[in-house]
């Protein structure tokens, strides 16, 4: 998978991961405004509400029920108290039932009260509810304190212009309950009103002092109104409710102000989760990309490696080694800049070294042809001069040693001009199938008739079946020529040289070149196959130029072989060339 679809379903997983995240906390605040809503309308309306969350959420304890104690706190806030009767009117469980209530109730009994056709000190409300296979019967109770009290306001009070008049006694219990009396001509307006506070409005329609009467929690007030049908006067009670100043109103009512908070604590919400995925993202997905950017910019410097922290470490990788969650999503691209900075390195330390061969080569090179050169001249200048009357025998052993340097200057420019060759990708002029168990004989006994070599320092063994390949003589000749050399020029007198042609089970060619000499080291070893590694005087033969490993390596990649060196300090050296079964006729 590349980059692009790995980055793409990564974004499309965290979005889904945001997304659902952000339902869950939708699905949070909408439960919570429910149920606040609930307990507005629980606490509006008890008598049917409340008790129908109070059957949905009770549950067994062993032989007990467990109430919901919220909603306990909202019938104690109603002023009421509540029983739960069993079948036979035993009360089980009881919640601020006043002294005077019953504990038990007979049927008829309980069936007078509520039809009212027996006095009861209270207003009482029944709710029978089945749940899970069980019949919870309630009885909630309230006082009626509050009309009570208007009562005795609306008896005892005395209108005195736009004041109302009230015993010392009834005053202060008005004051006490944080509560305002008013008196309301037919029309609704007010005509005198008692311990009223400023923002108490003087004036009420039909529409609003019914909702006044039935949402207090709106208007920060709870309202009570008694009529008299003679004067077409109504008294009207109004009591602060708990946490309002008198005649404050609500900024808002509460319906509005639980959607407001859940809204507003959802929006919060959204935008804290939106920030936190923001640098999540920016973490996540700019982090890898700016440490890609800031490794280009190293390239850019010639720093080929990847960018640490502190500690010295690639930032892309942990403790262990291994690549960070974050960066795999680009493992594609750090993994190109890696091979990248591995080959930049290694094509600069190659330019290094190549450098460095340049010039010992353009040195070994300016020497080998100077030295020759400056020989040359100086026998041309002894030639030349008046001073003496060279004999024919001398001038013969002048132009001998001229002869023989220029020789060899000639073999060190055709080297050179062969090298560059086949570097630059030359083939053989022409090629022909040999039987080599009979050429290699021919090839070795030609080169034994040099003078520096005789026939018993080498020895060939033959392949026990015939071989063919398709090569260059000459070049071939080149390589046997050049490898029988360095056996001999640079071993102890005595060394012998044994070459073997060997088939190998999968059908290539092998053949070795193997010496009893003194061997090389490891530095020598090396560099034997690099060109003008050795470096030659004026002495040294028009074979020794100084190329001929290098030459012999090439002419034998040319010819589609591969050359391989083992050495070692007083065990001799063996070379081996190879040609794979494709070469093979």
């Amino acid at each position: 998978m590349n980059v692009k679809w790995r980055l793409t379903l990564r974004l499309v997983g965290w979005l889904a991961c945001f997304g659902l995240i952000l339902l869950s906390l939708a699905g949070v605040v909408f439960y919570w405004i429910i149920s606040q809503l609930i307990q507005i309308q629980a606490e509006r309306d008890f008598q049917s509400v409340g008790l129908s969350q109070l059957v949905d959420t009770v549950r067994a304890e062993g032989d007990n029920w467990r109430f919901d104690p919220k909603l306990l706190e909202t019938l104690k806030g109603t002023r009421g108290w509540l029983q739960r009767i069993d079948e036979s009117g035993k009360v089980t469980d009881a919640f601020f039932t006043p002294p005077d209530v019953p504990d038990s109730y007979d049927p008829g009994e309980l069936n007078d009260y509520l039809l009212q056709k027996r006095p009861f000190p209270y207003q009482l409300t029944i709710w029978i509810q089945i749940k899970n296979g069980i019949t919870h019967t309630l009885l909630y109770g309230i006082s009626d304190q509050g009309d009570g009290f208007l009562r005795l306001l609306a008896k005892t009070g005395e209108r005195s212009g736009s004041e109302i008049l009230l015993p010392a006694e009834t005053l202060e219990r008005l004051k006490r309950q944080n509560a305002w009396l008013q008196l309301l001509d037919a029309g609704g307006v007010e005509i005198a009103s008692v311990n009223k506070p400023d923002k108490a409005i003087s004036k009420f329609s039909v529409s609003e002092m019914v909702l006044r009467s039935i949402y207090p929690d709106r208007y920060g007030s709870e309202m009570l109104t008694q009529y008299n049908p003679d004067t077409r006067e109504t008294w009207v009670l109004n009591t602060a409710l708990p946490g309002y100043e008198r005649g404050e109103k609500p900024t808002l009512p509460p319906e509005f102000r639980v959607l407001a908070i859940g809204m507003g604590a959802l929006v919060v919400a959204a935008m804290l989760l939106l920030l936190f995925l923001s640098y999540w993202f920016g973490n996540r997905i700019g982090s890898p990309v700016v440490h890609v950017l800031n490794w280009l910019r190293l390239l850019d410097k010639g720093q080929f490696i990847e960018p640490t922290n502190s500690h010295g470490k690639p930032r892309s990788q942990n403790r262990r080694g291994r690549r960070k969650s974050k960066y795999r999503v680009y493992g594609d691209v750090i993994h190109s800049l890696e091979s990248l900075s591995g080959t930049l390195r290694r094509n600069e330390q190659l330019q290094k070294e190549t450098e460095q061969m340049r010039d010992e080569w353009i040195a070994g090179v300016s020497h080998d042809l100077k030295t020759p050169l400056s020989s040359i001249k100086g026998y041309a200048h002894m030639l030349e001069t008046d001073a003496y009357d060279w004999t024919t025998g001398e001038v013969r052993s002048f132009a001998k040693v001229i002869l023989d340097k220029s020789s060899h200057m000639d073999a060190l420019i055709n080297d050179l001009t062969l090298t560059y060759h086949l570097r630059s990708g030359g083939k053989a002029p022409s090629e022909e199938v040999v039987e080599m168990n009979e050429y290699l004989t021919d090839v070795l006994r030609e080169t034994a008739q040099h003078p520096l070599y005789s026939e018993e320092m080498i020895h060939f063994v033959s392949s026990d079946k015939s071989v063919f390949l398709t090569i260059y003589k000459p070049w071939f000749q080149r390589i046997v020529d050049n490898l029988v050399a360095n056996a001999f020029l640079h071993n102890r007198t005595g060394t012998t040289l044994t070459v073997s042609l060997k088939v190998q089970d999968s059908g290539g060619v092998i053949i070795t070149f193997t010496d009893n000499g003194e061997g090389m080291d490891e530095q020598t070893a090396g560099r034997l196959f690099e060109r003008y590694f050795r470096g030659t005087d004026s002495e040294s033969r028009a074979e020794g130029t100084g190329l001929g490993m290098a030459v012999s390596k090439a002419l034998a990649e040319a010819l589609g072989a591969s050359i391989e060196l083992n050495t070692r300090i007083g065990e001799g050296t063996s070379i081996r060339i190879s040609w794979p079964e494709t070469r093979k006729v």
